[in-house]
């Protein structure tokens, strides 16, 4: 039952990806004093093919992964806070990722006991690093914050 409700908190997080835990809530306008940049399809293809790439949930789960040139990557999840969830331990679970080509990175995630995940966002840049959203036309849309190292 364990690795049910811990596969089901990876799933959650990562299904509308889940924002750092101090970033909770954030928004595009939340990012307007940093001078957000959303980058472009040529800016991506510079950063993110072997990019490292990782979040922190608002539930306390470190995901980990590297964006292999070839457009796949293993993701790693551990439970840093273990007090705010249900379940502990870690999980690595299959993906492929990919730029479109209205600038959006794109993933696909093959979890082995839960559906298949997939989404996009575009990427903002800001003083403060890099945060993902569905639009950054829409003030109010929600941002969550990615690490991306080169």
């Amino acid at each position: 039952m364990k690795k049910i409700a811990l596969i089901g908190s990876l799933s959650f997080c990562l299904l509308a990806p889940c924002a750092h835990a101090q970033d909770a809530g954030l928004t595009v306008r939340d990012l307007d004093a940093q001078n957000p940049k959303k980058l472009t399809l040529a800016e991506l293809q510079q950063l993110l093919p072997g990019a490292k790439m990782s979040r922190l949930t608002a539930a306390g789960w470190q995901h980990y992964w590297t964006n292999e040139p070839g457009g796949s990557f293993v993701i790693s999840a551990s439970n840093m806070n273990p007090g705010t969830s249900r379940s502990q331990g870690g999980a690595t679970a299959q993906g492929k990722w990919h730029i479109a080509d209205d600038g959006r990175y794109c993933v696909l995630i093959e979890w082995k006991r839960n559906p298949t995940e997939e989404w996009c966002r575009y990427i903002l840049q800001t003083s403060d690093g890099y945060y993902a959203t569905k639009s950054d036309q829409t003030k109010a849309e929600k941002v969550y914050k990615l690490d991306i190292k080169k």
